[in-house]
């Protein structure tokens, strides 16, 4: 995942999210204030308007984003602070030199959400409910983005145990990835990244083995097909 921080500069998400320091006496954070830029809105008209609103397609409000809720929508310097936050745990070398990359490669502005969906009909009746994270990372222009998607899709894609996952329809750039088998016994996950426009989209799903994969990859085509034509935000 760090190694993402740096390549596409937007899976730092999954680092922060679930992977922040807790420990008694863990030096004191915060987000710079939203006053730099667009204030910070959830649910609004900016890039959090563009996420799939809850209730559309069935999905309800999902586990918290660390400290922010289930819903936030961050400005390019509280984005930049917080992928800075995610590399603390790092040699100082190798934590500065990534703090550079992140400066030379700055985010105008991110939005995330999480979700619980049902299981489809075609998965069978030993499906359950699962969880989805949606990040949208808005970049300098269309060729970064599609740049970033692409690294991230190589990257994922190279890894001899990652495995191929279901094709979002209608966006042949898009992909998704599956973990190794049998990674932690009772579990299963799906990573999906893709760009539209100056818009990276990252999507990672958890659930219990029977996860509904397409139902999944259905989510997500309606994420991608929402940036293209984003209507009214609910």
């Amino acid at each position: 995942m760090l190694a993402l921080a740096v390549v596409a500069g937007v899976s730092w998400t999954a680092v922060v999210v679930h992977g922040a320091d807790r420990a008694p006496g863990a030096a004191g954070w915060r987000l710079p204030e939203a006053s730099e830029g667009r204030p910070a809105e959830a649910g609004g008209a900016g890039l959090g308007g563009l996420l799939l609103p809850y209730g559309e397609h069935r999905y309800r409000p999902g586990p918290d984003l660390n400290e922010f809720g289930s819903d936030i929508e961050l400005t390019g310097a509280q984005t930049a602070a917080l992928r800075k936050r995610s590399l603390a745990r790092l040699p100082r070398s190798q934590r500065l030199a990534m703090e550079r990359q992140i400066d030379r490669q700055p985010v105008k502005g991110m939005a995330l959400r999480s979700y619980v969906g049902p299981a489809g009909a075609s998965a069978g009746s030993d499906a359950e409910e699962f969880t989805v994270q949606i990040t949208l990372a808005r970049v300098a222009d269309r060729r970064t983005a599609h740049s970033l998607a692409a690294a991230q899709r190589l990257l994922l894609g190279s890894a001899e145990t990652v495995r191929e996952g279901p094709a979002i329809k209608g966006h042949e750039d898009a992909g998704c990835f599956l973990p190794p088998k049998d990674v932690v016994e009772g579990l299963d996950a799906m990573l999906c990244v893709g760009s539209v426009g100056d818009v990276v989209l990252t999507a990672s799903a958890t659930g219990t083995e029977a996860l509904d994969r397409q139902e999944v990859a259905d989510m997500v085509t309606a994420q991608f097909d929402r940036i293209k034509d984003p209507g009214k935000a609910v």
